[in-house]
């Protein structure tokens, strides 16, 4: 496994609680959280959401691949059906909520916006329309990972019935064809960068990554490479520092080229070194039973932390921006809170009466917490 412990270990990750995982969650989400306050405008939003989009490759395929080595297949039913009891509530009383809010406020929706809400397109009103400013705006992530979660089960159990490393190899090529195309979008075409930043097409190389990632668990190479970047505790703040450099001094076209791409696979590093390294000192708050829980709720704060902000600027409309963040982010957690006891945690219950497994999700690993 990934071992939690200071000394590597020389198996890939089977504990049933991934170390520091749902403290990444909550992480991500802070960081978008504080992006959308203006607060913290030196660390972009976006890489919260790439966080996101590498945790849901690796995790999703983690879980695939270990129900493939129990059963020899994957149920696709059965992946849809968990998928549609975990995301689904939430994120339709989510829209319903803010469909109603909205109309009571007059800021009446277009058809085209109700339409894609409810179809998990709002990435593609996004891309197209030059990311209009709705209160689902948002929402465009979530698409992308639904129409992720749409195709890679059965492409992944098409290509795990080669081999693994047929898979990895697969995976690889989707992402090199998605740098090359988002490239060849902005260099050739001039495409809009509303829809290189928001489109399916043109981020898939982010959940691949992810994808990559736990394709290679096994690997003789995989093994190396953990030892050498789980050596100090110190490696992880190299990672971070080299991400952030990379932003700060990156222009437009290497971002919406290669960067974002690059910003991933630092992010998958990073991801790799907190499973070795979470019982470090320095790193240990991610496991703390606060982050923990903050990760869980990660999935609703997502939804809702636009309309907590909201309630902090109605609140304190005169106040500094970072006492308006605080009531804002405190209004965001008792929205998922609120949206995690009333809405999610019943489906939940459901979810695990019907597809209680030895394969089943390991706590804190349900992908669509993020």
């Amino acid at each position: 496994m990934i071992s939690p412990s200071t000394t590597a270990s020389a198996k890939a990750p089977r504990a049933e609680h991934l170390p520091a995982l749902d403290g990444l969650r909550a992480v991500a989400v802070f960081v978008v959280i504080t992006y959308h306050a203006g607060v913290m405008q030196e660390v972009p939003g976006d890489l919260g959401v790439t966080l996101f989009f590498v945790l849901s490759g690796f995790l999703i395929t983690w879980l695939l691949v270990k129900e493939f080595v129990a059963t020899g297949s994957i149920s696709i039913r059965t992946f849809y059906a968990r998928r549609v009891l975990r995301i689904f509530p939430a994120y339709y009383v989510f829209i319903l909520f803010s469909l109603a809010v909205d109309t009571a406020l007059g800021h009446r929706w277009s058809r085209a916006l109700i339409a894609v809400a409810f179809t998990y397109l709002v990435n593609y009103y996004n891309a197209f329309l030059g990311h209009p400013t709705t209160s689902i705006a948002h929402a465009w992530s979530l698409a992308v990972e639904e129409q992720f979660y749409l195709l890679w089960p059965l492409a992944c159990l098409a290509l795990l019935r080669r081999s693994r490393t047929a898979a990895a190899h697969g995976v690889a090529v989707v992402i090199v064809v998605a740098v090359v195309w988002r490239s060849f979008l902005y260099v050739f075409v001039h495409a809009p960068v509303s829809y290189l930043y928001n489109a399916f097409d043109t981020r898939c190389d982010s959940l691949a990554i992810g994808c990559f990632l736990a394709l290679s668990l096994e690997t003789r190479w995989f093994h190396v490479v953990r030892e050498k970047i789980q050596s100090s505790a110190l490696l992880p703040l190299v990672t971070l520092a080299a991400i952030w450099l990379a932003h700060h001094y990156g222009t437009s076209a290497y971002h919406y080229t290669v960067g974002m791409t690059i910003d991933a696979a630092l992010l998958a590093v990073f991801m790799v070194q907190m499973l070795g390294l979470s019982t470090r000192s320095l790193w240990s708050w991610l496991d703390h039973p606060v982050a923990r829980w903050l990760g869980r709720i990660s999935y609703p704060s997502y939804l809702y932390h636009e309309w907590g902000l909201s309630v902090g600027r109605r609140l304190l409309p005169h106040a500094p921006d970072l006492l308006i963040f605080v009531a804002g982010y405190a209004a965001t957690l008792c929205f998922a809170f609120g949206s995690y006891r009333i809405v999610e945690r019943p489906f939940l219950a459901i979810k695990d009466w019907l597809f209680s497994s030895p394969v089943s999700p390991p706590e804190g690993a349900a992908i669509s917490r993020v």
